[in-house]
């Protein structure tokens, strides 16, 4: 069977166990498939450009998997996760907030970040906003399911 023509459904009912396939969620294949359909429309031989690439080059993470993948960015952005503290965006404890306070003037953000490091591993909020952080500066595509599609090459 050919993916021309193919809605998500019928692509998930013919190649959803397909090793390339089956670890996506509904809604970051039919992005995958619509990616896909852009590039055909593009090519002088649309028959000639396989799925199976796209999904190969594709990841779908949660906002742990995010934040994991791109520790080493974390600190690049530093002055934004300080940023974040300071907005309460993201939820720190009374304690880690006075400290925060009394250390802000004193150290550049960076080095805040450090400092601050443990507390914010325990913040509820830590993961989704640095995630969507590094989401936007990578143009990952973030999904209605809370989870972010990153595309290969194409």
């Amino acid at each position: 069977m050919t993916t021309s023509g193919l809605n998500t459904q019928d692509f998930i009912k013919e190649f959803g166990q397909h090793e390339l396939v089956s670890d996506f969620s509904a809604e970051a294949i039919k992005a995958i498939l619509s990616q896909y359909k852009r590039v055909q429309s593009e090519s002088a031989d649309p028959t000639s450009i396989d799925w199976k690439p796209l999904f190969n080059d594709a990841l779908e993470w949660d906002a742990l998997g995010v934040v994991y993948e791109l520790s080493g960015e974390v600190k690049e952005h530093a002055s934004e996760v300080i940023t974040m503290i300071r907005n309460a965006e993201i939820s720190i404890s009374t304690d880690a907030k006075e400290n925060f306070d009394n250390l802000e003037h004193d150290l550049n953000d960076e080095e805040l970040l450090q400092f601050m490091w443990p507390e914010l591993m325990k913040s509820p909020d830590y993961s989704s906003k640095v995630a969507a952080l590094l989401a936007r500066k990578n143009n990952f595509i973030k999904l209605n399911n809370g989870n972010y599609l990153i595309l290969g090459a194409y």
